[in-house]
């Protein structure tokens, strides 16, 4: 699908949802390992900031990002323990879970997410990094 179709598509899923919807919603495509529709909700200028990563990500790093992570994790999945919602600004605390040989992960996290006109603007996961270097 074509970019700017990517853009209407996830302009209209917005219109007809709030935060908590959007949240679930990416929180399904994660465990789809649905990149293109993770990639869809963000606004082509999104930050994403990671306690793992050396400086802030943009827009289209976004499809990089989750790609790394299913490659990574071939059965990686979030399952989210709590949402809070105030305005366009979220907090989810969630847990991260792969059984994957030689790499077994089980993480808690929490991402706070700011939302504009319907898209995710910023995304910032904290956790611990086990003293691990940042990834470019």
């Amino acid at each position: 699908m074509p970019v700017a179709g990517l853009v209407l598509v996830s302009a209209l899923a917005a219109a007809v949802s709030g935060p908590r919807e959007q949240i679930e919603q990416l929180f399904r495509a994660f465990n789809r390992h649905d990149v293109v529709s993770l990639q869809a909700m963000y606004s082509p200028d999104a930050q994403l900031t990671s306690s793992d990563f050396c400086r802030p990500r943009r827009g289209v790093d976004v499809t990089r990002t989750y790609q790394s992570i299913f490659a990574a994790f071939p059965d990686i999945r979030d399952d989210v323990k709590n949402i809070l919602i105030d305005g366009e600004f979220a907090a989810v605390r969630f847990v991260s879970s792969s059984n994957t040989p030689g790499n077994p992960l089980h993480l808690k996290l929490m991402t706070f997410f700011r939302f504009k006109n319907g898209w995710i603007i910023e995304d910032d996961t904290v956790f611990d990094s086990g003293g691990r270097p940042c990834e470019e």
